[in-house]
C-alpha cells in the first residue's frame, strides 16, 4: 500500500503563515447606506476659535437656522438636505433646549416648537407671535388658497385686499385706512415668514407651513368667529392692530 506522501503532495499538509487581516476589509468604518438621520461626518475643522463642537459645521447651522427662523423648507436646499441626513441628531440636540422638532415630508418644511416643560426651572426660548383679528382672517383665506392648489400657492397684494374688504362694515366709510390695515395684516402674515414676497411682483407665495400653524381646531375656531362677523355679532377684522 502506497504511504500518503506518495499519493498526496506534502504540501497540501503544511502549515500556511496566518494571512494579515486589513480591519478596513473586515469592519467597514462607514456603511454603504448610512441610517437616514442618524450619519455623522468625520473630524471637521473648527468653525470659529474655541469651538467644541462635535457635529460638522453644516449640522450646526442648520441647527441655528431652526432656533432662529420662524421655519424652513426644502427651497432652503442645503439646510432641508441636512434635516432629512441628521433628524435624530438636530431632535436630541434641540431637545436640549427644551424644543420639538417638527418636520413635514409631504409638505417639505420643518420648524421647531416650544416642549410642554412643566418643571419650574425650565425656560421659553421661543419668542411667540400673535396675529390680529385681520392678520388671522387673511390667513385662513391663504390656508384655504393654498388647499386648492398646493403646486402653485400664489396670491396677489389685490387680491388679499379684495378678499379683506368683504369685512368692512357698510357703515365704514374711511376706504384709505381699511386698505392700510388690510397691508398691516399682510406685512404681519410676511414677517411671521408665512407668506413670502416674489421679487419684481405685487404677488406672494403662499409657505406650505400655514398647513401646520392652521390645524383643523384653530381653522373650525376662526371660521366661526368670521361668520359671526359677517352676522355683524363682533367688530371687523380690520378694527385691530397687530398685537405680536
Amino acid at each position: 500500500m502506497p504511504e500518503d506522501s506518495e499519493v498526496f503532495d506534502p504540501a497540501l499538509f503544511a502549515e500556511a503563515p496566518p494571512t494579515p487581516l486589513d480591519p478596513t476589509e473586515v469592519f467597514d468604518a462607514e456603511p454603504a447606506v448610512a441610517p437616514v438621520g442618524t450619519h455623522l461626518e468625520r473630524e471637521h475643522e473648527p468653525r470659529f476659535d474655541g469651538d467644541t463642537s462635535a457635529l460638522p459645521p453644516e449640522v450646526c447651522w442648520t441647527l441655528q437656522e431652526l432656533v432662529a427662523a420662524p421655519h424652513l423648507t426644502d427651497k432652503a436646499k442645503k439646510h432641508w438636505a441636512i434635516v432629512l441626513q441628521y433628524e435624530q441628531v438636530l431632535r436630541s440636540w434641540l431637545s436640549e433646549l427644551g424644543l420639538l422638532l417638527e418636520v413635514n415630508r409631504e409638505h417639505r418644511y420643518a420648524f421647531t416648537r416650544q416642549a410642554d416643560d412643566p418643571s419650574p426651572h425650565s425656560r421659553t426660548i421661543l419668542r411667540t407671535r400673535t396675529l390680529s383679528l385681520a392678520a388671522s382672517a387673511l390667513a385662513l383665506h391663504l390656508y384655504q388658497q393654498y388647499l386648492v392648489a398646493p403646486d402653485d400657492p400664489v396670491v396677489s397684494t389685490s387680491d388679499m385686499i379684495d378678499h379683506m374688504f368683504a369685512y368692512k362694515r357698510a357703515t365704514d366709510t374711511d376706504a384709505a385706512a381699511f386698505d392700510k390695515k388690510i397691508r398691516t395684516a399682510i406685512k404681519s402674515l410676511d414677517d411671521a415668514s408665512i407668506i413670502q414676497p416674489i421679487r419684481g411682483t405685487d404677488r406672494y407665495l403662499i409657505l406650505p407651513v400655514i398647513t401646520a400653524i392652521l390645524t383643523a381646531d384653530r381653522v373650525e375656531a376662526l371660521t366661526d368667529t368670521y361668520t359671526a362677523i359677517a352676522r355683524g355679532d363682533i367688530g371687523t377684522a380690520g378694527e385691530e392692530d397687530d398685537d405680536e
